[in-house]
C-alpha cells in the first residue's frame, strides 16, 4: 500500500515533543500557525493524528491531501 502525503493546518507553533511524538512529519512553517506534512499509511493512521493533536487541545485548521508519499519529493510549497 502507498502511502498518502498530507498537509495538516493547526493554530500557533507546536512545542517539539508534540512534533517527536508525531514522528514523519516535517513542519514547513510554524508561527501563528503551524503546517505539518507527511506520510500516512491510510485514513484510519491521519484520523489518529487529527485525534492526538485535537486531545492536546490544538485547534485544527484545515487538512489536505498533497499526493502520494510514492512520488519524489520537491520543494515544500508555500500558497498564499
Amino acid at each position: 500500500m502507498t502511502a498518502i502525503e498530507f498537509e495538516i493546518r493547526v493554530s500557533g507553533a507546536l512545542t517539539q515533543s508534540v512534533l517527536e511524538e508525531l514522528g514523519g512529519v516535517r513542519v514547513v512553517a510554524q508561527s501563528l500557525e503551524t503546517v505539518l506534512q507527511g506520510p500516512v499509511r491510510d485514513q484510519a493512521a491521519l484520523i489518529g493524528i487529527i485525534n492526538r493533536l485535537q486531545g492536546l487541545g490544538v485547534e485544527l485548521r484545515g487538512v489536505r491531501q498533497l499526493g502520494t508519499a510514492a512520488a519524489s519529493p520537491g520543494p515544500p510549497r508555500e500558497d498564499h
